[in-house]
């Protein structure tokens, strides 16, 4: 029988974490529901849209490799030109489409400009204020991690093209500047660079199997039970692997405000932005809280 965790339990309620693999539902290779808190749920994110996210994040990966190398300014400079034309997508060209539905793959902007779309994503109380205000041509669309993944695969994203001064002067102000996208775009590089030193981001490395995919969407859920039952009082610091997950489900903004207000009562914040010495102390509390909740070591 093959558990999520091989190390010796504590006497405490089984989990989620118990549930042996071959227990999975077949059809979508995880639990058919979790309980976090009193709420029993269908999984929030599915294995195709992770495996979809590591596509993304490893054009992403390589986008940031084909920089100078020589110039340490350089990928500031990118990030805030992609920021900019992130904001002139959002507020002069997205209002121009005829259909609220899903973005199609002919209409997907350049690469530079999903990777700020991605990044303002993933600061979700701040996205929640722009998309009321001068981002409001983005509430309700998902970004469409299916159709970049296809168009990555197929090369087939437009060329990205720098906003002019005037361009960029007749953007609308927003909870967060161009400026702000610009610097959360290079901290979250951090993140993508830990993913490729694992390897997370190259094909192959899934061949063999999705189990360590599996495994990160089902520990991301008993980690929002852990928030759950210390009711959001404490800092959690998320695995990497955890961490994959969690970002994955923040890229659909609506649902996972529904789904995060539903198990916590709140739309579930993001701060990528902690510092190194508040991690370093988040990690630990919730090492102690994750092995008292489930009877694991918070690896």
């Amino acid at each position: 029988m093959v558990s999520l965790n091989l190390f010796r339990r504590r006497q405490v309620k089984s989990s989620v974490l118990d549930i042996p693999l071959e227990k999975y539902d077949p059809s979508t290779g995880l639990p058919r529901s979790i309980k976090i808190g009193e709420h029993d749920v269908e999984p929030f994110v599915s294995l195709q849209e992770v495996k979809d996210h590591l596509t993304f994040l490893s054009a992403l990966s390589s986008l940031r490799d084909s920089l100078p190398t020589s110039d340490d300014g350089a990928f500031t400079v990118f990030c805030f030109e992609s920021a900019k034309g992130y904001a002139f997508w959002a507020q002069r060209i997205l209002p121009t489409r005829k259909s609220n539905a899903v973005l199609g793959q002919d209409e997907l902007p350049s690469l530079e400009v999903l990777m700020a779309w991605h990044t303002h994503l993933l600061n979700p109380t701040t996205y929640e204020k722009d998309i009321s205000g001068s981002f409001r041509a983005l509430k309700g669309i998902d970004i469409p991690l299916g159709e970049i993944a296809n168009a990555i695969r197929q090369n087939t994203l437009p060329v990205f093209q720098s906003i002019s001064e005037d361009e960029a002067a007749s953007l609308e102000e927003t909870a967060w500047s161009p400026a702000d996208v610009g610097m959360a775009i290079e901290r979250q590089a951090k993140f993508i660079g830990n993913m490729k030193r694992i390897r997370w981001l190259e094909d192959q490395y899934w061949e063999k199997g999705l189990v360590e995919l599996q495994f990160s969407i089902v520990l991301y859920h008993a980690w929002l039970d852990l928030m759950h039952s210390t009711q959001s009082r404490f800092f959690l610091v998320p695995r990497l692997d955890i961490d994959l997950a969690w970002h994955t489900h923040q890229l659909h903004h609506d649902r996972y405000k529904s789904d995060t207000v539903q198990v916590l009562g709140k739309l579930l914040n993001h701060n990528d932005a902690a510092g190194d010495e508040k991690v370093g102390d988040g990690l630990e509390v919730t090492k102690e809280l994750w092995k008292k909740r489930f009877g694991w070591e918070y690896q």
